[in-house]
């Protein structure tokens, strides 16, 4: 038996995403998006429900994991409509295809690039998790 050896506490959301392979040398993001959203999410990081693991004929998680200048880039749209997004980055550590879906979609594990504490962490935060109480249970 494994243990679960996470360092943040994950919680189960359902939270749409707009997901672009972003190459940070160039600073230029490379081809269409793709939709998704994201089922469950920590301060560090999330799990990724995608279509395709393929974006533009690249392999989202070997295409970042064979070179460091790509990155996923996931766009989150607010909920008050205003129009207003949070981009936040990550890198995929892992993939598999989901067999338990009735359609064809992959999970990917995500690490968010951006700390902890930034503003777009913390917005995000507060977006996938509008219960206050399970908002500070998250930080604890």
């Amino acid at each position: 038996m494994t243990s679960n050896k996470r360092r943040a506490k994950r919680i189960s959301v359902e939270l749409p995403v707009t997901v672009y392979l972003y190459d940070s040398k160039n600073e230029t993001r490379t081809g269409d998006p793709l939709d998704g959203r994201i089922n469950n999410f920590s301060p560090l990081g999330a799990a990724l429900i995608i279509p395709s693991i393929m974006l533009n004929g690249k392999h989202l998680f070997y295409t970042c994991n064979d070179n460091p200048d790509f990155v996923l880039e996931l766009v989150f749209e607010l909920s008050d409509s205003s129009g207003e997004t949070i981009t936040v980055p990550a890198t995929p550590l892992w993939f598999d295809v989901n067999r338990e879906s009735d359609t064809k979609q992959f999970d990917v594990g995500l690490k968010f690039l951006a700390n902890t504490k930034s503003e777009e962490i913390k917005m995000l935060s507060k977006l996938a998790l509008k219960d206050e109480k399970r908002l500070v249970s998250l930080w604890k």
